[in-house]
């Protein structure tokens, strides 16, 4: 999809309040932000060819076996490379969920088969050769019981399981099976750098995989793909140095206040969500609120209806600050007037 992403400031001008994009709404840290300008002459030479000094450094930090991280151009690349291995083959998506994993399996001519993640839990009749999975998922912010999914790998050893991670950070408890991989054939995770670190303009994220398919991997890839501002941002926010003032425990409390103010507004039904971003089913058409926010009043929210098993009426809203929340909350509640 390279068009109909969240995140489409570019079409529109004067945005003041972005509820669109799923990146922590802190911004960049001004650590990170100095450290970059500091680094500008390092792009008058080549980078490594496949950022191996930042993957060694990813492995160091999460405690993950040698040569498992392969740093990736934004956690996208890696769906598309997975994609590619597999070309023709049998896959499961489980939806509402990211569209790109059903663009790189079309991309690679996969059989796909759909499946409401309210049905995880249940067993596949039909044999799949891949199984696509977001945890928490983008756009509804459900989660999948760490338990049950661990169970799902340990019976379907023919089947390789991408776990994308990439809002792992945005939740309270411990969801991520990252340190499993390194037991556990067919797991592959996907993880974003650019979520909790704000650097979505770098494309900047990693996969950890087990040997075998980490040298299938790296046949498939160029030389270069990861740019050398992208390399020290990654080690920047992996060194000791790296500080902010990010705080899971207060940006959900937020989200919770918000959801609530939301789902309180006559005609507006929110999905309750236990991250820091929330589905709405909206008494109007997604497209023509969204128009509206962003023409009169500098709000840009996700049209959701996109999503493969989404509503023309549903859009998504990634909690800001309480002030530019109760922005928004004010002008739904005028609405409903």
């Amino acid at each position: 999809m390279i068009q109909g992403h969240g995140d489409d400031i570019y079409n529109f001008k004067n945005i003041q309040i972005n509820f669109s994009s799923n990146v922590n709404s802190q911004g960049m840290s001004p650590g990170l932000q100095n450290h970059l300008k500091s680094c500008i002459s390092c792009l008058d030479a080549y980078p490594e060819p496949s950022a191996e000094h930042l993957a060694r450094c990813i492995e160091q930090q999460n405690n993950l076996a040698p040569q498992s991280v392969l740093v990736t151009n934004g956690a996208v690349e890696a769906f598309y490379l997975l994609a590619s291995l597999f070309q023709k083959k049998n896959s499961l998506i489980y939806i509402p969920s990211f569209s790109e994993y059903e663009d790189a399996c079309k991309m690679y001519d996969h059989n796909i088969e759909f499946c409401r993640n309210t049905h995880f839990s249940e067993e596949n009749k039909t044999p799949f050769d891949v199984v696509w999975i977001c945890n928490p998922n983008n756009p509804d912010g459900r989660i999948f019981d760490k338990d049950i999914l661990r169970d799902q790998i340990q019976k379907n050893p023919d089947t390789l399981f991408v776990l994308d991670e990439a809002y792992v950070e945005f939740i309270g408890k411990n969801i991520s099976l990252e340190n499993e991989v390194q037991n556990t054939q067919n797991l592959v995770v996907v993880r974003s750098l650019t979520k909790r670190f704000s650097i979505p303009g770098l494309r900047l994220g990693y996969l950890v995989c087990m040997p075998k398919l980490m040298s299938k991997l790296k046949e498939k890839l160029m030389p270069w793909r990861i740019n050398s501002l992208a390399v020290e941002a990654g080690l920047y926010c992996c060194s000791s140095e790296y500080k902010d003032n990010f705080c899971v425990a207060k940006i959900l409390k937020e989200s919770q206040r918000f959801q609530a103010e939301i789902a309180q507004i006559p005609g507006f039904e929110v999905v309750s969500s236990e991250t820091s971003f929330f589905l709405v089913k909206a008494p109007k058409k997604a497209a023509e609120i969204k128009m509206q926010l962003a023409r009169k009043y500098g709000m840009l929210i996700r049209d959701a209806s996109n999503f493969r098993g989404l509503s023309e009426f549903h859009f998504r809203l990634a909690t800001q600050t309480a002030e530019k929340n109760n922005s928004l909350i004010k002008v739904l509640k005028s609405w409903s007037c």
